[in-house]
């Protein structure tokens, strides 16, 4: 009798498990909010970055304002470089630091600054926790429920987003990470602004 009693059991969690809905997909929850912060190429934010290569370290505060594809990000703390402002777009860039000026493109630009080859354009799209949609798609990507990115891989960095917080643009991240090899950036932001 028990034994009959067992297989009834467990025929009726079987049957009960298969019969399940299986969980919706995040997809479009994460292709809305892709949309959604595509559109934002305006905004401002504060915050500060960290980063490490095998011979080189150090932190800056960070002011980035973002004008559709052209950008001004202004470094400045203990770095004992002073303030650095670079500019620009996508394809060429300016950096200050003092009196010099030095013309290059962006990743040559933060390479020299950091030490680390962080591709300035992707970095635009990753601030807001997105893939740079003029690279290859990213790999290994884990949506949160929310469908915003827990993180992703691309151009060989593994980046993770957390510390989600509502703008008025919608869901933006507050710290995000990124190890290539032996090379790490920390962007912890302070404060996202939108233009009135």
């Amino acid at each position: 009798m028990k034994l009959k009693v067992l297989l009834l059991l467990a025929l009726i969690i079987t049957t009960g498990c298969s019969h399940q809905p299986p969980l919706a997909p995040q997809s479009g929850s994460w292709t809305e909010h892709q949309q959604l912060l595509a559109a934002y190429d305006q905004w401002q934010l504060q915050g500060k970055l960290g980063f490490k290569s095998s011979d080189r370290g150090g932190s800056a505060n960070l002011n980035w304002t973002q004008n559709r594809q052209q950008y001004q990000v202004q470094l400045s703390g203990p770095l004992g470089a002073g303030n650095v402002v670079i500019a620009g777009d996508h394809t060429s860039a300016q950096m200050q630091q003092g009196e010099r000026y030095y013309v290059a493109a962006p990743e040559v630009l933060a390479a020299r600054f950091t030490g680390l080859p962080i591709p300035v354009d992707a970095l635009s799209w990753w601030v807001r926790g997105l893939p740079n949609p003029n690279q290859t798609a990213p790999t290994e990507l884990i949506n949160n429920p929310d469908g915003t990115a827990l993180s992703f891989d691309q151009q060989g960095w593994q980046l993770r987003f957390s510390r989600y917080q509502m703008t008025s643009a919608g869901l933006l991240p507050r710290k995000i990470s990124g190890q290539l090899g032996d090379q790490s950036f920390k962007l912890v932001i302070s404060r996202w602004n939108s233009p009135e």
